[in-house]
């Protein structure tokens, strides 16, 4: 996006939320006064904040910091999160993206067995020679859903 503000393809931009444009305050400072030295108009919809008003900088370093931080937490948070979990013997996984099988009531992966017939097949057709984009291909022509109930 940068890139194309530079080639002045773009004159505005306009993001939802000061921690949707950038993970760390110095980021945001430095990318918000580089747009603004172009002269692209910035606005960041949830904080009320437009590049083109004199109080947009002061307001947006304070909250931009404040963002840096809740991302720092909610990074401290989710790790914690998995530690604990593995601590007690729980994996920790998305089973919905994964093919094949399900989450147990006790939390562990078992077998979804008529999945496991996809799998099986592919992982046949693989040793029989069939590059996976094939395999995808084959799949897709015959409507077969992926973890998304789309065949794709």
């Amino acid at each position: 996006m940068i890139t194309d503000c530079e080639a002045h393809k773009i004159d505005m931009v306009i993001t939802k939320s000061i921690s949707r444009f950038a993970r760390n305050t110095q980021d945001c400072l430095e990318n918000y006064r580089k747009l603004k030295n172009l002269g692209i108009t910035v606005i960041f919809e949830k904080e009320n904040i437009r590049s083109t008003e004199t109080t947009g900088e002061l307001l947006l370093t304070i909250l931009s910091s404040l963002a840096q931080d809740e991302s720092r937490n909610i990074t401290e948070n989710t790790k914690w999160g998995i530690r604990s979990k593995f601590q007690k013997g729980i994996p920790h996984d998305n089973a919905s993206k994964f093919m094949g099988f399900d989450k147990g009531e006790n939390g562990r992966l078992i077998v979804n067995e008529e999945e496991a017939k996809l799998i099986r097949r592919i992982y046949r057709e693989f040793l029989e020679g069939f590059t996976s984009t094939a395999i995808a291909k084959r799949l897709n022509e015959e409507g077969v859903p992926g973890t998304s109930g789309e065949p794709k």
